[in-house]
């Protein structure tokens, strides 16, 4: 096992948010808690049902539940409370850890625990979580996320345009998006400006990091506020923290340039996203085993079976060579 400077083992908090599946939950957390230094949070919808997750979970070393839980909704702000609620309960665990890693529900490691491991050492102090600058832009695809008024935290988001529910929404949504729809995309906070940054909801901070991320939830609260309103919080809250911080000379890539589509600001989780976010199985398996990333999304345990199959096979193969030359 590599160690750290000062002889200090690399602890990692896997933080997962979760609504389905407890079957993959499971299978992703006995796979990286099989290393003493891996620790699983999970937060279960709670709009869900969480005994499932408590069975299948139920006696895998070092998972742990949130204790509090949020109903959290497709684009909604919900998630955001969510997303702390994982980091704060391992923020206040015992264990120290050096990097808490953002995953949700579908994803599935590529790489060993080794590797995954070796990987983190190798980057100590790097923050991966890519900020798209959309503050000010011209592309409507982006200044709308924070041009238009979004109420998304109610059980209609991908309900029909005929729903009545989904209509009244959405008539009070435009009138109020006539109060929004000037704003410049740079919130004006008591300590500062911060321009609005996108990415994805997978990301990577170290410890220094996230007790940052802790403190600005609970002192900023225009910032908030602003947040609840806009498309996809999730896709734009944590990189606008970051990016608009001194983390940001931190991050894996920064000042980067203006460009559409999510997939191209990835940082540790492999995806494709042609209209929506593809389900991979066994055919993917050769595009994906030797990439660079960490992790992929999505993968469901009644359909990608196989491929989760091969994925361990690989990480065993490679534990296996990791013997051979020690």
């Amino acid at each position: 096992m590599k160690l750290l400077e000062g002889n200090t083992v690399m602890r990692i908090a896997f933080l997962n948010l979760c609504h389905t599946d407890p079957v993959l939950v499971a299978r992703c957390a006995r796979r990286l808690c099989a290393d003493p230094d891996f620790d699983m949070y999970i937060h279960v919808d709670a709009k869900q049902d969480i005994e499932p997750f408590k069975k299948h979970l139920n006696g895998i070393d070092r998972v742990y539940f949130t204790p509090n839980r949020h109903k959290v909704y497709w684009g909604g702000y919900n998630a955001i409370h969510a997303c702390y609620e994982l980091l704060r309960t391992a923020l206040n665990s015992d264990r120290n850890y050096d990097y808490f890693v953002m995953m949700q529900n579908l994803d599935y490691p590529i790489k060993s625990n080794s590797y995954i491991k070796e990987f983190f050492e190798a980057n100590n102090g790097k923050e991966f979580i890519r900020g798209c600058p959309i503050g000010g832009t011209k592309d409507w695809e982006f200044s709308r996320k924070y041009k238009l008024y979004y109420m998304k935290d109610n059980p209609y988001g991908k309900a029909s345009n005929k729903n009545p529910h989904k209509l009244l929404i959405t008539a009070v949504s435009t009138l109020l998006s006539l109060t929004t729809i000037g704003f410049n995309g740079i919130i004006k906070e008591k300590d500062g400006d911060y321009k609005i940054y996108y990415g994805c909801a997978q990301w990577a901070v170290t410890r220094q990091c996230a007790e940052y991320l802790d403190n600005f939830e609970g002192t900023h609260p225009k910032f908030n506020r602003k947040m609840k309103i806009m498309q996809f919080p999730d896709e734009e809250y944590f990189h606008t923290v970051v990016h608009n911080s001194e983390f940001k000379t931190h991050c894996i890539k920064y000042d980067e340039p203006e460009q559409r589509w999510l997939v191209n600001w990835r940082n540790l989780t492999y995806f494709e996203f042609p209209r929506e976010v593809t389900v991979l199985t066994k055919a993917d398996y050769e595009r994906i085993k030797d990439r660079p990333d960490l992790f992929c999304r999505k993968v469901r345990s009644e359909v990608s079976g196989e491929l989760l199959e091969l994925l361990d096979n690989e990480g065993e193969n490679e534990r296996e060579r990791q013997a051979d030359i020690t």
